[in-house]
């Protein structure tokens, strides 16, 4: 670029000089001297002209504003309000000119000492007089365009300069430029044949002095475009590095022939290929088909740019992927380019796409899903969740599931779990709820804290499926399994269980409790005379009266036949359990009323006191067997303790 502006220069040079000595000799031959002269002339003839106007100009602002003062108001007052300003201007501009020479004037000639005594004393006072009359003027243009009255003072002053003693100065004042100019122009039409061969030399040393300057401006313009091109191409470098650096995969490719032209190392590990596998192959290599790019061309033509749009391109390896695609036309050493930023996403599909699954499956489970945020309010319900509480969505998005409470479940029981759920992000376990309708339901609840990656709960997620029916087929096993079918008392199984749980509590807590071993006299009569159904509805009533003889806290158990075992809890002294055991046998000696008549029972009764006669379950069930058929050897229908 050097060697290009310095060769500009050495041509421009040589055509300059050339120009010049043309010019130099076309002025010999035309007379120089002589357009000197008549140049001078033309100045001098400007100065006279604009001296001999001066008093025209006065005269006129005199004029238009004895005018102004007779105008109405109205456009012809607002139009010659500004004649007048014009005029005033070119007045004060004139006066000016003359003061300074005309420097605009290819000769610009300032007053000589003769017009100097004309403008400034002591032959007159032109200068003083002019400045009154355009200060008058001036503050009559200050009015405008507003009302002027005629007896104005400074219309006045204005019309009394314009008629006085001001056009008389500036006649002598153009009479002596018009006498200057003369004799100048004698004096100079002596002198240019000398100046001929002096204006020769003038135009060579000009050409020099004027075409350095040039020479100087040109070298430092090419230096300057130099220093442009040089950063423009550092600046580019650097728009390329950023590309290269960049952490979304960029390529450039051309309108043309829509081949690659640039690939940075981002695209290449996308694409999972060498920027040589790249660079210099078409673009539509990387789309999965062609009916696809078709329409990305199409669209780019239609809006000029494409901003993340999905589009499925294909690896090296054949393998297809999603990304997300922006693409901009521009320009590049001077051909149309189509730069491409690309995203893959195809990690980021496959999670929407498991996502979507996963609310597929949530969506059909059976079990209900309700997801709380970090307020415990409710933002999700799938359709289980509607068909086991009868809850539609609407219904509890943002509620608290608390509505759900059955009541069922103390403070205490909510307390606990949430602590354990702060405690290990987790609970399950059996709940009780109540339904929309009012029906209470049991269920399997699970419940999980969500945690962000600094590990705060932001939201919970609770599974469960409605478990009352198995609940009451639990229920109804474990009655079948503790407690007598036809009286409804507990069995042997539970009696036991009772019973040890008894010894158990009674150790603890230093207590006495007794236990009666109970057999029925005259029942294998009922069963023989009456039937076994009769001896069944004496079993039932014989449990009821065995029932209403004992507190709520004892235990009546039936064990096998027409065998019956009382547990009376928290006794104070033996008085206490005989005057039980007298109740029962008092209440089971009255006539049972049965389907096929009455019939009339008694009952013997074995007791044994925990732990008077023993601190084991088995061996007081023994000793109150014992006792029993003692009472039956002795005559029946009694009671009789271990150690009577």
């Amino acid at each position: 670029m050097a060697d290009f502006g310095e060769k500009i220069t050495r041509e421009l040079t040589i055509r300059y000089v050339a120009v010049l000595a043309v010019l130099g000799g076309l002025a010999i031959a035309s007379f120089l001297g002589l357009a000197r002269v008549l140049m001078d002339a033309e100045s001098g003839t400007a100065l006279v002209n604009i001296a001999g106007r001066q008093r025209a100009l006065a005269e006129r602002v005199a004029f238009l504003g004895q005018r102004l003062a007779l105008l109405p108001n109205g456009a012809e007052r607002i139009e010659g309000s500004r004649a007048f300003v014009d005029t005033l201007n070119l007045l004060e501009s004139s006066h000016v000119g003359l003061l300074s020479g005309l420097p605009e004037l290819r000769s610009p000639r300032p007053p000589s000492r003769e017009l100097q005594a004309l403008y400034f004393g002591p032959d007159g006072q032109v200068d003083t007089q002019m400045r009154e009359f355009a200060a008058h003027a001036r503050a009559m243009a200050q009015r405008l365009p507003g009302t002027v009255p005629a007896n104005d003072s400074d219309l006045a002053a204005v019309i009394a300069a314009a008629a006085g003693p001001l056009p008389e100065a500036l006649d002598r004042l153009t009479g002596v430029y018009l006498r200057e100019n003369e004799e100048r122009l004698v004096r100079l039409s002596a002198l240019h044949g000398a100046a001929l061969v002096v204006i020769l030399a003038l135009l060579v040393v000009s050409a020099a002095g004027v075409f350095q300057p040039m020479v100087a401006r040109i070298r430092a313009d090419i230096e300057e475009r130099t220093r442009a091109e040089r950063g423009l191409r550092e600046s580019e470098e650097r728009l390329w590095k950023i590309l290269e650096e960049s952490p979304v995969g960029v390529s450039v490719s051309r309108r043309s022939d829509g081949r690659v032209v640039f690939a940075n190392t981002r695209f290449c590990e996308i694409i999972g290929a060498r920027q040589d596998d790249v660079v210099g192959k078409p673009a539509r290599n990387h789309f999965v088909d062609d009916a696809q790019r078709r329409r990305i061309i199409e669209r780019l033509k239609a809006q000029g740019h494409i901003d993340d749009q999905e589009v499925e391109f294909r690896r090296r390896d054949g393998t297809p992927f999603w990304s997300l695609l922006t693409l901009r036309t521009t320009r590049m050493e001077n051909d149309v380019v189509n730069l491409a930023w690309v995203y893959d996403i195809s990690a980021m599909k496959a999670a929407e796409a498991s996502l979507k699954l996963t609310a597929k499956v949530v969506e059909s489970a059976s079990e209900a899903v309700v997801i709380t945020n970090s307020r415990n309010q409710i933002e999700y319900v799938n359709p289980a969740f509607t068909a086991i509480t009868e809850y539609l969505p609407e219904d509890v998005l943002g509620a608290n599931p608390s509505m759900l409470q059955s009541g069922r479940h103390d403070a205490d029981f909510y307390r606990a779990m949430w602590e354990e759920i702060r405690r290990t992000g987790r609970w399950r376990g059996e709940i009780w709820n109540r339904r929309k309708s009012g029906e209470f339901y049991a269920e399997w609840l699970s419940i999980a804290a969500i945690k962000d990656d600094a590990g705060v709960a932001t939201h919970h997620i609770a599974i469960f499926s409605d478990i009352t029916h198995r609940k009451e087929d639990e229920e109804r096993v474990w009655r079948q399994a503790n407690y007598d079918a036809l009286t409804g008392l507990p069995n042997r199984s539970l009696f036991l269980d009772r019973l040890n749980q008894a010894v158990r509590q009674s150790r603890r807590e230093g207590k006495q409790f007794a236990l009666m071993f109970l057999d029925l006299d005259g029942f294998k009569k009922v069963n023989d005379t009456l039937g076994h159904a009769a001896g069944d509805i004496l079993l039932q009533q014989a449990a009821a009266r065995l029932i209403e003889c004992m507190r709520a806290s004892d235990t009546v158990a039936r064990l096998a036949g027409d065998e019956f075992t009382c547990i009376l809890w928290g006794i104070r002294n033996r008085e206490d359990v005989a005057m039980v055991a007298a109740k029962i046998l008092d209440r089971l000696s009255e006539p049972f009323d049965l389907e096929g008549g009455v019939a009339e029972v008694h009952g013997s009764i074995g007791i044994a006191v925990f732990p008077d006669h023993s601190a084991d379950g088995a061996e007081l069930m023994k000793l109150a067997d014992e006792a029993m058929y003692n009472v039956k050897k002795r005559g029946k229908n009694n009671f009789e303790f271990v150690d009577a």
